[in-house]
């Protein structure tokens, strides 16, 4: 469980947040605009996630009528009860509501997937990538794939073994026989085409090597994280005969 003060001053380091009582008011204005949108399960990892100064048993919690309703809302009801809270204007309860969304989910990165599956689409990737969710922030990409940071690039690498290099761009060198190349190459075509993101390849003494990266952004983005776990499924079947 993250402490009540760490998470307050995560989210009061955000500038724009103003201090830590503006933080406290923010979390406990979020928290249960988020949780009437939770399944019961995903409800209690929240609340069991966090301490009880923070936690706000969302009003009408256990009416499935009206929690159907505020689902439906989307994002721009989420803005609205939080900022209705505050306050403030709807723009800034949004604001808000991607910060504290964010440092739950590096505080507490168990519940971030059930957050992300819970929450609408331009509000789950502050649940499910907060930092690159920023990154695109920062650089007014909005919509498309989120620059990684070494911290949460680290972590994807840990389900990636076999590729290697930085924030900058991945390779990984694959050793095939040169029967199996073509056929290998021909499914990653289709993969490129089905995602619309490409991966460059040269061939090596032994196989083939790929490299993953992003030219908008001059970075590795979540969509070459993807890109590269379909390049390892793809390896692996044909690898096989498949």
């Amino acid at each position: 469980m993250v402490a009540h003060q760490q998470l307050v001053e995560r989210v009061a380091a955000h500038g724009e947040v103003g201090d830590t009582d503006r933080a406290g008011r923010a979390i406990r204005a979020v928290v249960p605009s988020i949780a009437r949108r939770l399944d019961e399960d995903t409800r209690r990892e929240l609340h069991d996630s966090l301490p009880d100064s923070l936690w706000v048993e969302p009003p009408h919690a256990h009416d499935p009528e009206i929690e159907r309703v505020e689902r439906a809302s989307g994002t721009s009801g989420i803005a609205q009860q939080v900022a209705g809270e505050l306050g403030c204007v709807p723009e800034e309860g949004l604001h808000l509501a991607r910060v504290v969304l964010a440092e739950i989910a590096r505080s507490e990165p168990g519940v971030s997937a059930g957050l992300a599956a819970a929450l609408p689409e331009d509000l789950a990737l502050w649940a499910a990538d907060p930092a690159g969710a920023q990154g695109s922030a920062d650089t007014g990409i909005t919509g498309g794939p989120s620059r990684l940071d070494k911290e949460t690039l680290d972590a994807a690498l840990g389900r990636l073994p076999e590729w290697e290099g930085g924030t900058e761009g991945l390779s990984r060198t694959v050793r095939i026989p040169a029967d199996r190349l073509p056929p290998l190459l021909s499914r990653i075509d289709r993969i490129s085409g089905q995602t619309g993101h490409r991966a460059h390849h040269s061939r090596t003494a032994d196989g083939i090597r790929f490299t993953v990266r992003t030219a908008s952004v001059d970075a590795v983005t979540t969509a070459d994280i993807d890109l590269a776990e379909r390049i390892d499924q793809a390896v692996a079947e044909v690898g096989s005969g498949g």
